[in-house]
């Protein structure tokens, strides 16, 4: 159970900080009974062991103390992306079953909304700063010291078939994984995190439950800016930082840039896309102290399932081959290439990777199908093709999946074209990535219009935007009249609609 860390660390290092963000101070011994008055209070509200609490908030010190209180008091966390439509938050709360929704008072509106919309829901309690005083003054309880293999997350995740999936995850699972970020990111009492991504996202979750098992300190942004986290660097003693590389560009071209105090930070993390070496020479430049890590994961293996270690961020020398990969697999993590048939590959030959180890998901919640068409045999079938070298390095070819990745956030086409083809004027839709300088990768739509009808990129943008989060809807529109591409077996060929998108970019000036 993940909550004895806690406890842990107000034994081994009770005068340290646990969380030091901007005026925020609390130290590891004010820490239980701060999570314990919490659970308290939510006791109080009507939790009970094995309740699912969705969580809507940004992060903050208040929120990470109320996920580790819905521990405390048994329940399974349930934390949802701030950044979906209400549709999107509405049908995982649905799905998932959830009894209680806590946010903060950023979405008070949206937490009223679903009060009123999803039947499951026993209460809805948004914590502003006079709540949370009331909260931290119950009388504490104690820990509900749920067991190892017990349900600890249900994380939902985009759908290759238009809906998210949730990820059931269990105690079990996480502490393997904290333990593996504690150890590869070389966390120990003096470490002081800052949480530039979101704890909703498993890589900024998981790597924080790594810190809480070193007893270090947590810092905290609601939103990312180069300034801000140049603040923080400055107020907070910041050691360890997680940027996908757009971050990282953006904090190194800041007008706010100061390398006095780059020079404090120990170790960069990173994922979701490849780092250019261009751009690794130039942290190596401003940190100068820097260890960068590179992870490779999914939130159905609890987050990193490989690592790409400081040593082989090189771009020269016999190591710098290496630079394209995502790494080896992490401790308790084995991983292998196979064919269609589920027949080993030989090294360097392209096939799917699968993955297997104890921080492998228990499985989809309310989808034994999707289950067992996922896990084989223990072997978690990722979607994603690639190779492995002959020293165990994987290199990732392509996303079966069909999956965008634009400023670090995943979005699957699926989704997106479910939403488009909502719209009575669309007749047939593909969604694919196009490059992006800024953000890697944009989202693009290629629509047919049905006879008769008419609509323009304002209309569908519109529509988009109504059903699905922001950050999902297509930046660019190609309306077409004459039927899509299709493939022998009728499925549309997106890999002509991207030739076709590339070829006519190099044709414009």
């Amino acid at each position: 159970m993940l909550t004895a860390a806690i406890r842990r660390a107000a034994t081994v290092r009770p005068d340290g900080w646990a969380i030091i963000s901007g005026t925020e101070r609390t130290t590891w011994r004010e820490m239980p009974r701060r999570i314990a008055s919490l659970a308290s209070a939510l006791n109080a509200a009507g939790l009970r062991p094995g309740d699912h609490v969705a969580t809507l908030a940004l992060n903050s010190p208040l929120y990470f103390e109320l996920m580790l209180a819905v521990w405390w008091g048994g329940g399974v966390l349930v934390p949802l992306n701030t950044r979906l439509a209400y549709d999107e938050l509405r049908y995982i709360l649905e799905h998932s079953e959830a009894r209680f929704l806590l946010a903060d008072d950023t979405f008070r509106a949206t937490a009223e909304r679903a009060r009123e919309a999803v039947e499951s829901l026993q209460g809805v309690i948004v914590v502003d700063e006079d709540h949370r005083r009331g909260m931290l003054a119950a009388s504490p309880i104690d820990d509900a010291q749920v067991a190892l293999e017990e349900l600890a997350c249900i994380f939902y995740t985009g759908g290759t078939t238009g809906l998210p999936k949730g990820v059931e995850l269990t105690h079990s699972n996480l502490a393997f994984a904290a333990s593996n970020m504690q150890r590869d990111l070389r966390h120990d009492t003096e470490t002081v995190y800052l949480h530039t991504t979101p704890l909703f996202h498993l890589a900024d979750f998981g790597i924080g439950l790594g810190v809480t098992l070193a007893a270090g300190a947590h810092s905290f942004l609601s939103h990312f800016s180069a300034a801000e986290v140049f603040s923080r660097l400055r107020t907070d003693g910041i050691t360890h930082l997680q940027l996908v590389p757009t971050m990282l560009s953006m904090l190194l071209d800041a007008p706010e840039r100061d390398d006095s105090l780059l020079r404090g930070v120990r170790t960069i993390s990173y994922g979701t896309a490849p780092i250019s070496p261009a751009l690794v020479d130039r942290v190596l430049n401003a940190f100068q102290n820097v260890r960068i890590q590179q992870f490779y994961g999914m939130t159905e293996c609890s987050g990193a399932c490989t690592c790409l270690l400081p040593e082989w961020h090189s771009t020269s020398g016999p190591k710098a081959g290496k630079l394209t990969s995502v790494g080896q697999p992490t401790s308790s993590f084995e991983i292998r290439i196979v064919d269609e048939h589920d027949c080993l590959c030989e090294t360097g030959t392209v096939g799917e990777i699968q993955i297997r180890g104890p921080a492998v998901m228990r499985g989809y919640w309310r989808d034994p199908q999707r289950t067992s068409d996922t896990i084989k045999d223990g072997w978690l079938r990722s979607g994603d093709a690639g190779y492995m070298d002959d020293e165990g390095f994987l290199f990732v070819a392509d996303r079966i999946k069909d999956m965008i990745i634009s400023g670090g956030e995943n979005i699957y086409s699926a989704e997106v074209e479910r939403v488009l083809s909502m719209h009575p004027a669309v007749s047939q839709c593909a969604v694919i990535g196009v490059p992006d300088e800024r953000w890697g990768e944009r989202v693009h739509a290629v629509i047919v219009i049905k006879p008769g009808y008419v609509a323009t990129p304002a209309d569908l943008d519109a529509h988009c935007r109504a059903h699905i989060a922001r950050y999902k809807v297509p930046r660019g529109y190609d309306i077409r009249t004459e039927p899509l591409p299709l493939s022998g077996v009728g499925k549309i060929l997106k890999n002509r609609l991207r030739d076709e998108w590339l070829s006519s970019s190099k044709l414009t000036p």
